[in-house]
């Protein structure tokens, strides 16, 4: 009892410590030195700038679409005034206005040559604030000159806003500096236009003061929002487009691997049955009530799903194929002589060499016991020259093992047996699965190879048949003659000499 509570208390303790950790992961992805320095540890921050430079071309399109709309409204609004001669004169100014930072700010929609000259972006939002500007307080000192009309600037906190909300100034500093430029212009306006003729000038001027500074601080609130908020969106956008890129290398590299070891057509059907499999193990694993979906329950479902069905079976009939095997000669004298490592590094090279030729020739391998190299065509895909690319890939080898021979000075040789035939493929085995062939022509073709000459390709008179008299050949071996398999199958044998040219 007591080994089962303290067990219980170090999984809740370790609970609680991963639940902590993952609370302050989750806080600190909030914070923004944290995520601008890991955009700078992952080396993105440059794509980070290219990606902020298009939102922020956006960004100023919807304001010179609101910019228009807005200097289009107040024109149409002041027509309505009854003094139309200063109405004239505010309309034509705001009309003239909004063309001009139209015409301004249009710069940054041209990629090269921002691209070229970056200051472009700081001298257009620069110019066409200080127009906004020029334009709202010129009119206020127009109308404050000419016919004492004492006026509030409009334009105050619209310009605060759209520096911080749509200007393509990148970062927070710079919209603050030109922020804390308009700021001054502004109570300075405040302090020598509006307040002249009030009593109390300093309380008006540090009221309009707090006003415009607290503008000021919501901007730069915003901003710092938004480039978390951006910072963050891209960067789980980042890692969810690697994660994706690695998830289709590694199923690239998964289905290279099985196709390494399966035909197509067999590799197809088991990965379906794995995926039936996974899913009617979801399904259950969702209909059992009260089930508890800890880590635990886990392990067993994905242990469950990775269990083979017995009763299904990934068994193809091949017709018209041909069989290969291939025998180490004087292999066992090397094991009893030969430093084990040596060995293996030469059955290794060898069997390299004889996977590229496979490849070369169209034949697939289906496996090598020790010295055994055995391997099939037309099994993959229908080949009409399946005989002779195994009578090509036996010469090949024959070759291939001595250069391995005069290399590594190693008193080895190959011996051959090539048959045509009919074969059964497929899977076997509950927890590892084996690829493999069967039938009596693939036990006539290891024959074939027992009985064979040293350094010669020893095949049988249906493979013969369907080489199209394309080689120079002898009769087979005394051993074929009397080897008690390839008399019950009435087979006759033929050493291959070369190929005619």
């Amino acid at each position: 009892m007591n080994s089962q509570y303290n067990a219980s208390n170090r999984t809740s303790s370790f609970r609680s410590n991963h639940e902590h950790v993952q609370t302050t992961l989750n806080e600190r992805n909030w914070e923004w030195s944290y995520l601008v320095r890991k955009c700078r540890n992952l080396e993105l921050e440059e794509s980070y700038d290219l990606y902020m430079r298009r939102l922020r071309i956006g960004y100023l399109s919807i304001f010179i679409f609101i910019q228009l709309l807005v200097t289009c409204t107040h024109a149409l609004v002041l027509l309505t005034s009854s003094d139309l001669t200063y109405a004239y004169v505010d309309m034509i100014t705001y009309l003239v206005t909004g063309v001009l930072i139209w015409l301004i700010l249009s710069v940054n929609f041209r990629n090269e040559l921002i691209s070229k000259h970056g200051w472009l972006v700081y001298a257009s939002s620069w110019l066409a604030v200080s127009i906004l500007v020029l334009m709202d307080i010129g009119l206020n000192v127009y109308h404050a000159t000419s016919n004492n009309d004492i006026l509030n600037p409009i334009y105050d906190a619209y310009t605060l806003y759209a520096i911080y909300m749509f200007m393509p100034i990148p970062h927070v500093l710079q919209p603050f500096i030109l922020g804390t430029a308009v700021t001054i212009c502004y109570i300075i306006n405040y302090s020598f236009v509006i307040s002249a003729k009030e009593a109390n000038q300093m309380h008006s001027i540090f009221n309009e003061a707090i006003y415009l500074s607290c503008v000021n601080f919501l901007g730069i609130f915003f901003r710092l929002m938004r480039d978390i908020a951006l910072r963050t969106t891209f960067l789980d956008r980042r890692q969810y487009v690697e994660e994706n890129l690695l998830l289709r290398y590694a199923r690239d590299q998964e289905r290279s691997l099985l196709l390494s070891i399966l035909p197509a057509q067999i590799a197809d059907r088991l990965q379906e049955d794995v995926r039936n499999r996974i899913e009617r193990s979801k399904q259950q694993h969702h209909q059992r009530p009260g089930i508890n979906h800890g880590c635990s329950n886990n392990s067993q479902a994905l242990r469950r799903w990775r269990q083979p069905d017995h009763g299904t079976l990934f068994i193809e009939p091949h017709k018209d194929v041909t069989i290969l095997y291939a025998d180490v000669v004087n292999y066992t004298h090397l094991t009893t002589t030969l430093d084990v490592k040596k060995l293996v590094e030469a059955l290794h090279d060898l069997f390299v060499r004889f996977d590229i030729a496979s490849e070369e020739h169209n034949v697939l391998r289906i496996k090598f016991l020790g010295d055994c190299y055995y391997c099939v065509a037309g099994l993959a895909s229908p080949n009409e020259d399946h005989a002779k690319c195994c009578v090509d890939l036996g010469l090949r080898m024959i070759k291939d093992i001595r250069d391995v021979r005069e290399k590594r000075n190693l008193n080895i040789d190959m011996r051959i047996g090539v048959h045509s035939g009919d074969v059964l493929s497929g899977v076997i085995g509950a927890s590892k699965w084996q690829f493999d062939i069967w039938s009596k022509d693939v036990d006539i073709a290891n024959r074939l190879e027992a009985t064979g000459a040293t350094g010669r390709v020893h095949v049988s008179q249906q493979t013969l048949r369907l080489l199209d008299g394309e080689y120079f050949y002898e009769d087979g071996t005394e051993k074929a003659r009397e080897d008690p398999v390839l008399q019950k199958h009435d087979i006759r044998t033929f050493l291959i000499k070369s190929l005619r040219l």
